[in-house]
């Protein structure tokens, strides 16, 4: 079996969790945290867009394709 350590920010957020006593401030933790990830995967998606010039025009261009891979006869 392999042993991983933690980096100091798991050790941060674990010994906040002392702290949780209910499912439900458990929940509300999970809550905060996945909101912080999805504003930096959002932020991450919008500077891709604005580095490689990806328009609202391209998104929909791109929605429209229908790019297929033939297999030919199996």
């Amino acid at each position: 079996m392999v042993t991983t350590q933690l980096n100091p920010a798991q050790i941060n957020v674990l010994s906040l969790m002392a702290y949780i006593n209910t499912e439900q401030e458990q929940k509300e933790l999970q809550d905060i945290l996945l909101q912080y990830y999805r504003k930096k995967a959002d932020r991450l998606l919008l500077q891709f867009q604005q580095e490689n010039n990806i328009t609202q025009q391209t998104l929909d261009d791109w929605a429209e394709q229908h790019e297929r891979t033939s297999y030919g006869n199996r």
